[in-house]
């Protein structure tokens, strides 16, 4: 088991604050379902609605959406930004079950 630091020995000075900041933690999700406005995911970790995601999608493009209902382990989310039809079946594409689905545009 690692041992913690004495942090009354700590090298450099600290400073009492109590702010908000932004963490970003990278965390694996699974599409259960996607439109241009919006996906339905599966994920272990619990995020509150109204939480703000960054998607790396397959196809290589990022898109940010917040979420907007959950149960348990599966939730949807909104994009902020609607995926063109290229993204989409980028999407629809990666899928190991994908079945041929028109998109148009």
């Amino acid at each position: 088991m690692a041992s913690q630091p004495d942090i009354d020995h700590r090298r450099d000075p600290r400073f009492n604050t109590e702010c908000r900041a932004m963490a970003r933690v990278a965390i694996s999700v699974t599409i259960l379902d996607v439109s241009a406005n919006g996906l339905r995911a599966r994920i272990s970790l619990p995020l509150a609605v109204g939480t703000l995601l960054k998607f790396s999608l397959p196809g290589g493009s990022e898109h940010h959406a917040r979420i907007a209902w959950h149960d348990g382990d599966v939730f949807g989310c909104e994009f902020m930004k609607t995926l063109n039809s290229h993204e989409l079946r980028r999407v629809v594409e990666a899928s190991s079950n994908a079945a041929p689905v028109a998109i148009s545009g």
